[in-house]
C-alpha cells in the first residue's frame, strides 16, 4: 500500500478514534460530526479494494508487507462495525481475509484477529454462515495460538453461544441498560472476559462473580467490556456504583422503576424488594456492582435467582459469596499497545521501557501516556522523574475513565488506614522497602512491635505481644487494597510501594527501611550450599536486593547477603551473583576496608561467578588479590582464607596451570584437615579438587583413590542427593572412565545425572556437565548413536544457559563434533 494511502487510513482513524472519545458529545451531535470520516472511510475502501486487487499478486509474496496492511485495515473495520456500517465493514474484512488466504498468510495472528472481527459482523447480520465460519477458526487458532490463547478462549466462548442456543451478538443494547459507553482504547483482557463468559454459562455459585485485583489494574474497565461483549445474552443490564453503600439501594430501586414494577414516588426498600422478587424468577439480567468494598454489605441487595451477578472489588473476603477471578497487571504487549494508544509518537522500545518500570499496570499506563503526549516530556526524563518523585508524577496525566489517578487513590487508602487500622498502615510501610514480590504472612506476623518504637511505625508499638492484632494489620493490607494474596503471603505493586515510601520524609523513610532490613535479618535462610534451603532463599533474594544491604550497617543483613550471592551460584544464576557480588564488593571496600571478612566473603563470592562464567583471567586476577589480603588480614588458616585459597586452585586448573593448582590445593587441603577436621564439608571440597588436578597431571590411581575415599566421606556426611556428594560421583566416574573400567563410570554417571536433574533442574550447569561427561563415556564404549542424541541435546541446552562461548558449551560442541566424526567413520 503506498505510504500516501496508509497516512489517509492513519487520519481517518486518529479522527474517529477523538471523536468517540468525545465523552461529552451527544449521540446526535456524534453521529453527524461522523458522516464526513465515515464518507472518507468508504471512498477509501473503494480506493483501497482497487489497489489491493491490483496488487494481490505482489502482496502474495511478500507477505510480511500484507501483515503490515491487515492491522490498518482492521481497526477501519472495527470502526465502520461500531458506527452500523455492517455491509461495507464485511466486505473490506472479506476481501482482505482473501487476501490472506492468497498469500497463504490467513492463519496469521493478525489475519485470525481480523476473521473474528468478520465472523462477529456476520453473527451481529444473523448470517447462517456464522457458526461455520467461527467454527473453522477456532480450529486455525487452536493450531496457530494454542488454547491458552485469550483470542482461541473467546472464539470458543462466541461458538458456545450457538451451542447453547443463545442469541448471536446483535449490536443492539438491551431496552434496560444503564452502562457507560464502550471504551474505544480498550485493550486485551480477551483472556478474563472470556473467562467470566465460560464460568457464567456452568451456573451454581459461579452466576456471582468478582473481579479482584489491585485499584488500577482496570476492573471496571473489564466489567464495562464485558456488558458491551455479551449484551445480547441480557435483556436487563444494570450498573451499581458501589463506593458510596448508602446509595446502593436508590440505585436498584431505579431499576425497579425502568422495569415498571414500582412506581417513582415508592419508597426505596419496596421498590427493591418488588426488584428482587421479580428477578429471582427471571433470567436474562446482570448486574454490575462496581468498587464494593464489603461483602457482608453486598450480600444483603442480592436478589438471587437464575441471573448474573459481576462484581468489581480490591479487598478480599468473597469466597462465600461469589466466584473470585483475579485480574492481574496486563501483559507486556498489551501494556505498549495500551501506552501507544495514548502516545502515538512512542517507539516500541520505548513503550516497552515505561512498562517495565510502570509494573503494566492500567492506570498508571494511561496517566503516563497522556503526560507524555501532553507535556512533550521524553520517555527517559519521565522514567527518571518517576524514580525520583512517585507521588507527584503519579498525580499527574489525566486518568482517563479511572475516577482517581494513581497517586491520590493510594493516598486515600493510607489515609483510611491511619484512621481505622493503625498497625496495617505500620505493616505497609514496611512493605513498601521490600520487593513487589511475595511477602510472606509470618515475616510481617513476627515484626517486633517492640522495637518500631515511635514515628513511622508507631502502630505496631500499639499490637505489642498481641499476634491477633499483627493478624488483622496483615489482612487489612488486602482489604484496604494495597496487596493482594499470593501463596503464604502478600504482594504490593511497586508502584503502590513508591507512592507509600513517597509519603513519607527522608528521616522517617529510613527509619523504616532499617526495620525492613532487621525483619529480613531475622528470617535468615540456612545454608546457601543446601538444596533443602533453597526455596527460603528464592523467596528472600528479592527482598534482599530491595533493601540494599551494601549501604546496611546491620552485620546479620551484610552476612546474609554474602550467603545470598553463594546462593544464587549454587543454583546456576552465576551472572546475577556477579552483579550483585560486584555491588557489594566495590561498596564494602569503602565503607569495611579491603581486608574486612564480609569485603572478603563478597570478593569470595564475586571471584566464584566470574569463574562460573568463564572469566578465569579476572576471577585470577581477584583470587590472587583477595587471597593476600584475607592471609594479611586474618591470617593464613581462617577458613575465609582458605575457601579463597581453595578457589583459587580450581581457577589455576581451568587456566590449565595444573601444577600451580596442585601444589596451592594441597596446601589448603592439609590446612583445612588441620583447622576443621577431615570430615568437614571444606576439608572434602578440597580433596575433591586436589584429586581432579591429580587427575589433570597423569597421576589416574592416585585420583581414583582419593576420589573415592572423598566420595564415600560426601555421602556419609551430606548424603546421597547433596550437589557436592553428585559433584564428587562424577569426578570419580571421571578417573574411572580413564582407567578402564567403563561399566562402573557408566552406572555412576547415570546416577549423578539422574539425581541432578531431580535436585538441581534439566538447565543447571552441572547437570549439563555431567551429561556430556556421561555422552563422553558411552562414546568410549562404542554407543556413539546414545551419545550422539546426549551430547546434541546438551550441547544445545548449554548454549541457550550459558551462551556458545562459555567453555562448557565449547567442550560439548567439540565433543558432538568428534562423536559424529566416529559415526561418519563407522557408517
Amino acid at each position: 500500500m503506498p505510504p500516501t494511502e496508509q497516512m489517509t487510513w492513519l487520519e481517518v482513524w486518529n479522527r474517529l478514534a477523538a471523536e468517540y472519545n468525545a465523552g461529552a458529545v451527544t449521540d446526535g451531535a456524534r453521529a453527524a460530526d461522523g458522516e464526513l470520516p465515515l464518507r472518507e472511510a468508504r471512498e477509501l475502501a473503494d480506493r483501497l479494494g482497487e489497489d489491493l486487487v491490483r496488487e494481490r499478486r505482489r502482496l502474495s509474496e511478500h507477505g510480511a508487507r500484507l501483515e503490515e496492511i491487515v492491522p490498518i485495515l482492521h481497526q477501519a473495520v472495527s470502526v465502520l462495525a461500531e458506527s452500523g456500517q455492517h455491509e461495507l465493514a464485511e466486505q473490506i474484512s472479506s476481501g482482505v481475509v482473501e487476501l490472506c488466504r492468497g498469500a497463504a498468510r490467513d492463519k496469521s495472528p493478525a489475519c485470525l484477529s481480523l476473521r473474528h472481527e468478520r465472523a462477529m459482523i456476520l453473527a451481529q447480520r444473523g448470517a447462517p454462515s456464522a457458526p461455520s465460519l467461527l467454527g473453522e477458526l477456532l480450529a486455525d487458532c487452536r493450531e496457530t495460538l494454542g488454547d491458552a490463547d485469550p483470542l482461541t478462549a473467546t472464539v470458543e466462548a462466541a461458538l458456545a453461544r450457538y451451542a447453547t442456543g443463545a442469541p448471536p451478538a446483535t449490536g443492539m443494547l438491551p431496552t434496560v441498560w444503564n452502562v457507560e459507553p464502550r471504551n474505544p482504547e480498550f485493550t486485551g483482557r480477551e483472556e478474563v472476559i472470556a473467562e467470566l463468559g465460560r464460568r457464567f454459562r456452568t451456573g451454581g455459585l459461579a452466576k456471582v462473580q468478582v473481579l479482584r485485583g489491585w485499584g488500577g489494574v482496570g476492573k471496571t474497565q473489564i466489567a464495562i467490556e464485558y456488558a458491551h461483549q455479551f449484551a445480547a445474552d441480557y435483556s436487563v443490564v444494570w450498573w451499581i456504583d458501589a463506593e458510596d453503600p448508602m446509595l446502593i439501594g436508590k440505585q436498584l430501586a431505579e431499576l425497579s422503576v425502568q422495569l415498571r414494577l414500582a412506581i417513582p414516588d415508592v419508597d426505596s426498600g419496596s421498590a427493591v424488594a418488588l426488584l428482587k422478587a421479580h428477578l429471582r424468577q427471571h433470567s436474562g439480567w446482570l448486574l454490575l456492582i462496581d468498587n464494593a468494598e464489603d461483602p457482608g454489605l453486598v450480600r444483603r441487595w442480592l436478589p438471587g435467582g437464575p441471573g448474573h451477578v459481576v462484581i468489581t472489588s480490591r479487598v478480599g473476603g468473597w469466597e462465600h459469596l461469589a466466584v473470585t477471578v483475579p485480574v492481574n497487571v496486563m501483559e507486556r504487549a498489551e501494556s505498549v499497545q495500551l501506552i501507544r494508544s495514548h502516545g502515538p509518537d512512542l517507539r516500541g522500545s520505548e513503550a516497552a521501557a515505561l512498562a517495565a518500570e510502570l509494573g503494566d499496570l492500567p492506570l498508571a499506563l494511561v496517566q503516563a501516556g497522556t503526560f507524555l503526549a501532553e507535556t512533550a516530556t521524553a520517555p527517559a526524563d519521565y522514567l527518571g522523574l518517576l524514580r525520583s518523585r512517585p507521588k507527584e508524577v503519579l498525580s499527574e496525566g489525566a486518568a482517563g475513565e479511572y475516577p482517581h489517578s494513581l497517586a491520590a487513590a493510594v493516598g486515600l487508602t493510607i489515609e483510611r488506614l491511619a484512621r481505622h487500622e493503625p498497625v496495617g498502615l505500620a505493616l505497609a510501610r514496611i512493605c513498601s522497602f521490600l520487593a513487589p514480590d511475595t511477602i510472606p504472612v509470618e515475616w510481617l506476623v513476627g515484626a517486633h512491635p517492640a522495637a518500631a518504637g515511635k514515628g513511622p511505625l508507631d502502630g505496631l508499638t500499639a499490637a505489642e505481644d498481641d499476634a491477633l492484632a499483627l493478624r488483622r494489620g496483615v489482612g487489612s493490607l488486602s482489604r484496604f487494597g494495597l496487596a493482594v494474596g499470593a501463596r503464604g503471603g502478600l504482594r504490593l505493586h511497586r508502584l503502590t510501594q513508591s507512592i507509600i515510601r513517597d509519603h513519607l520524609p527522608p528521616a522517617e523513610q529510613e527509619i523504616v527501611l532499617e526495620h525492613a532490613r532487621a525483619l529480613l535479618a531475622r528470617y535468615r535462610p540456612d545454608d546457601p550450599e543446601d538444596p533443602a534451603g533453597w526455596a527460603a532463599w528464592s523467596r528472600m533474594v528479592p527482598h534482599l536486593f530491595a533493601v540494599a544491604p551494601d549501604a546496611s550497617g546491620d552485620h546479620d543483613l551484610r552476612e546474609m547477603a554474602c550467603d545470598a550471592g553463594w546462593y544464587l551460584i549454587e543454583r546456576g544464576e552465576a551472572q546475577a551473583s556477579a552483579r550483585f557480588s560486584a555491588q557489594l564488593y566495590a561498596q564494602w571496600q569503602k565503607t569495611l576496608g579491603p581486608r574486612h571478612a564480609q569485603t572478603l566473603a563478597a570478593a569470595r563470592d564475586l571471584a566464584r561467578a566470574l569463574r562460573e562464567q568463564g572469566d578465569y583471567a579476572d576471577a585470577a586476577r581477584l583470587y590472587e588479590r583477595a587471597t593476600g589480603e584475607a592471609e594479611a588480614g586474618l591470617g593464613p588458616d581462617d577458613p575465609l582464607a582458605l575457601r579463597l585459597k581453595h578457589g583459587s586452585a580450581i581457577n589455576l586448573h581451568l587456566l590449565g596451570r595444573d601444577r600451580e593448582a596442585y601444589a596451592l590445593q594441597k596446601d589448603a587441603f592439609e590446612r583445612y584437615e588441620r583447622v576443621l577436621g577431615p570430615r568437614h564439608p571444606h576439608t572434602l571440597h578440597s580433596a575433591n579438587h586436589m584429586a581432579v588436578a591429580l587427575h589433570a597431571l597423569g597421576r589416574f590411581e592416585e585420583a581414583r583413590d582419593l576420589h573415592e575415599e572423598t566420595y564415600a566421606r560426601y555421602r556419609e556426611v551430606l548424603g546421597d542427593d547433596h550437589p557436592d556428594t553428585l559433584r564428587s560421583a562424577n569426578n570419580l566416574a571421571v578417573d574411572l572412565r580413564t582407567l578402564g573400567d567403563h561399566d562402573r563410570a557408566h552406572t555412576l554417571q547415570i546416577e549423578a545425572l539422574s539425581r541432578r536433574r531431580r535436585t538441581l533442574g534439566e538447565d543447571h550447569p552441572h547437570t549439563l556437565q555431567s551429561a556430556t561427561s556421561l555422552a563422553e563415556t558411552l562414546h568410549t564404549m562404542g554407543r556413539s548413536e546414545e551419545a550422539f542424541r546426549l551430547q546434541k541435546e546438551t550441547r544445545d541446552r548449554s548454549i541457550k544457559v550459558l551462551g556458545a562461548h562459555h567453555p562448557d558449551s565449547l567442550h560439548a560442541s567439540r565433543n558432538l563434533t568428534n562423536i559424529q566424526e566416529s559415526l561418519r567413520h563407522s557408517s
